[in-house]
């Protein structure tokens, strides 16, 4: 009797280790044929892209932030990248990749790029949103005309204006004379300098203008002068030369723009999908300081 309830015991335990053993299999198999679930083409088609295009003109800190985004954009949120730096013109390396690539957003960051951005995408090759990150205040003292249908993040034209009238009215304040140099078609303003200070102007159209400029200098013991017109740094060496003062006014600025919380906003953007054309300024997280050169 006892080795029967033995014998059923073992007969019993041995089913059940089978049935454990064809359970177990069934499972094991199951699970190889699903593995690591595999991305499906319509997923791979939502992931959002990007295409960075930087200028040579860009400071060190802000290529590095800008390298360290696009890394943490991909590995954080998917996204993926194209970066072409060191840029002086958006080039044919540029245009092909846009005739067989296609991505969601474009940014090209230095105002050295934006002629030519605004020339590519006139020619229609995508659909992409572009935004235009200005990196330093115009040394022409405007931006010019952008492309309409591209997001514009600048500097606040009226902080700057303020910023550069301020500088002006401290040297008059301190009694400064100063020799203006422009064009007649870009007059001083009267509370600068007044009619009867005509004679303190040199207009850049007179082929003499650095001679007359030389003659009121000496001649007023000007301290300082300032170009109030747009003009090459060859000019502005010139006076300099002259042992004064030299003041450009429409390049007098610099920006320290923090790059890092640009470039967050930017992400914030995408992943809100906010993007909207036309022009913006930065705000006061992202713009670290504004000063006179």
């Amino acid at each position: 009797m006892l080795y029967k309830l033995e014998r059923n015991y073992h007969f019993m335990h041995k089913k059940r280790l089978i049935l454990i053993l064809i359970l177990l299999s069934s499972f094991l198999a199951s699970c190889g044929n699903r593995g690591i679930p595999a991305i499906k083409q319509e997923l791979l088609d939502q992931k959002m892209s990007v295409l960075m295009l930087s200028s040579a003109g860009l400071t060190p800190p802000a290529k590095e932030a800008i390298g360290q985004a696009l890394k943490s954009w991909r590995d954080a949120n998917s996204i993926a990248y194209d970066w072409v730096q060191d840029l002086n013109a958006l080039d044919e390396n540029v245009v092909s990749k846009l005739k067989t690539k296609s991505y969601d957003y474009i940014y090209v960051v230095g105002n050295e790029l934006f002629p030519s951005a605004n020339e590519t995408m006139a020619l229609g090759l995508s659909a992409s949103k572009w935004t235009l990150l200005q990196s330093q205040p115009f040394a022409g003292g405007s931006a010019g005309a952008v492309n309409e249908q591209a997001a514009v993040l600048q500097l606040d034209p009226q902080q700057m204006e303020t910023l550069k009238n301020n500088a002006i009215q401290n040297l008059i304040f301190q009694n400064t004379v100063i020799e203006w140099v422009t064009q007649p078609d870009r007059p001083i303003p009267s509370v600068w300098a007044p009619s009867e200070e005509a004679d303190h102007i040199v207009f850049l159209n007179n082929t003499q203008w650095f001679q007359q400029l030389t003659l009121q200098v000496h001649q007023h013991h000007a301290t300082w002068v300032v170009f109030y017109n747009p003009v090459e740094e060859a000019q502005l060496q010139r006076a300099k030369n002259l042992g004064v003062s030299v003041l450009d006014y429409t390049g007098a600025l610099t920006a320290d723009l923090n790059w890092k919380q640009v470039l967050d906003n930017r992400l914030a953007m995408m992943k809100t999908h906010a993007w909207q054309k036309g022009v913006q300024t930065y705000n006061a997280q992202e713009l670290k300081e504004l000063k006179m050169k």
